[in-house]
């Protein structure tokens, strides 16, 4: 690494000044979101915008441009987007071989109201949330199948989105295999049993509150009237294997590209065995007029929106590395963290801005977890407690925020799904308040932070020890 790759990209305006591209950026999708056309491909001059902003305050251009590059050169953007483009394939696999007229048709058998399907939808998203230990696998796997059914049982769409979305952070929060959970027990030094078995109380009153809103929707609002289906074909619920086989292949520890690959290429042999599509579905070629398509090809590009926003994102996100924003960040809240109340505070505070800005959980943790470590210890905070905080504020806010990854995957699904869409405001920035779940722990976690309530400490012994580990043999603390 050359001493240039190590400068700091100064802007003009100070750290301070790196958030302005973001700011852009956020007017532009707001200014969307009111007049009801926050799609992502319309977030797509907005990034751009503010990348170009960043750029005339940056003091060394080419500093920003190689941050811009650094940001977007990353692994995980790269697994990121090969997963996206492989589930745009299976969801289009499932739609278009009447899996979702099978599941509607069983749900109008057993007589399952759509006032209801929120709460079911919200369930059934956590459940395998829990089991697969993956928000975004969760999203990607469940989206496709519970959105459709429930919207054409007369289902509140936004309601439908939110449910899928909050149930698939229950696992983000809870699950033992969960990157996250790992990454808070392990960056405190603790274990994973402790942190679950400690968090249990604050998902519980989360999950509580949760299960509450959904129960007033319900009951408020009365069955919808079933949409106008065409005739439903039962026998699409044959497609149903291809997720079991997914989820199954997820709980055994596959990784969810491998997972898909395999999972999504049994789905199209067996629905060519069963009939349910013919190989034309899969692709063609229009020679006159130059053009392609299919389950393939439409499925990747129903994720281009998403894909193409995540990629101008990453981009900005270098450039807050590259200029130390969350060194600056920590510092000015150190300042602040003078009691162990405070302290907690501003592990809240902090983990929910830098979320916001990167709206990535588990890099954020990794990142964060050194100083919630050191920041903890110093007021004798137990691990587990540090832990707990930083995994709440990493996945919740990046469940409702119109930027986040995690709302716009379901809406590059489901997006052009929805009649009269402007009409109820169903883009990301309409869907801000029905992510009820992750809503509900984050308040969880800032009561818990300003009030003490959950707050324990370590011992004199236990201080002493951690402090070896966090500052070496000296154990300065």
């Amino acid at each position: 690494m050359d001493d240039r790759s190590r400068q700091t990209l100064q802007f003009y305006g100070g750290v301070p000044a790196l958030l302005i591209p973001f700011g852009v950026m956020l007017a532009g999708i707001l200014w969307l979101g009111f007049t009801g056309a926050a799609l992502p491909e319309a977030f797509w001059p907005f990034v751009v915008l503010g990348l170009l902003v960043g750029l005339f305050l940056a003091k060394d251009r080419q500093m920003y441009v190689d941050a811009l590059v650094q940001g977007i050169a990353s692994n995980m953007l790269a697994i990121m987007l090969l997963a996206w483009f492989l589930a745009g394939i299976m969801a289009r696999l499932l739609s278009e071989t009447s899996l979702i007229e099978g599941l509607v048709w069983m749900f109008l058998q057993i007589g399952v109201s759509s006032a209801w399907f929120p709460l079911i939808t919200f369930g059934a998203a956590a459940l395998m949330s829990m089991s697969t230990g993956t928000s975004v696998g969760t999203l990607i796997g469940a989206t496709p199948i519970l959105f459709p059914v429930g919207y054409a049982l007369g289902a509140d769409p936004l309601l439908l989105v939110g449910a899928v979305i909050g149930g698939a952070f229950v696992g983000d929060n809870l699950a033992p295999i969960s990157d996250t959970t790992i990454v808070s027990a392990y960056s405190q030094g603790t274990t994973i049993q402790k942190v679950v078995r400690t968090r249990i109380k604050y998902a519980v009153v989360a999950g509580a509150l949760t299960v509450a809103a959904y129960l007033l929707f319900a009951l408020g609002s009365g069955s919808q009237p079933v949409r106008e289906l065409p005739e439903l074909n039962p026998l699409g619920l044959l497609m149903l294997v291809v997720p079991a086989l997914l989820l199954f292949l997820m709980i055994r520890g596959q990784h969810l590209v491998s997972a898909m690959l395999y999972s999504t290429s049994f789905g199209i042999v067996l629905a060519l065995l069963a009939g349910l599509m013919s190989p034309s579905d899969l692709l063609w070629i229009n020679r006159e007029e130059f053009t392609a398509g299919g389950i393939v090809i439409n499925g990747i590009n129903g994720m281009l929106g998403v894909a193409v926003f995540t990629v101008f994102l990453m981009g900005m996100i270098g450039t807050l590395e590259r200029g130390r924003f969350i060194e600056w960040l920590v510092e000015q809240s150190e300042k602040f963290a003078t009691t162990a109340r405070r302290a907690e505070i501003a592990i809240v505070f902090v983990s929910l801005l830098v979320n916001a800005l990167t709206t990535a959980g588990t890099p954020t943790m990794v990142m964060l977890g050194p100083w919630v470590r050191r920041l903890g210890h110093r007021f004798r905070i137990a691990p587990w407690r540090r832990g707990n905080l930083l995994d709440a504020t990493s996945t919740t806010i990046i469940g409702f925020l119109p930027w986040s990854v995690a709302v716009l995957i379901p809406f590059a699904f489901v997006g052009g799904m929805v009649e009269n869409a402007a009409a109820i405001n169903f883009t990301p920035v309409g869907l801000v308040p029905y992510v009820f779940y992750c809503w509900a722990l984050m308040l969880v976690a800032i009561f818990a932070a300003a009030t003490g309530w959950g707050r324990e400490h370590i011992d004199e012994e236990e201080y002493e020890r951690e402090a070896v580990e966090i500052y070496g043999a000296e154990g300065k603390a």
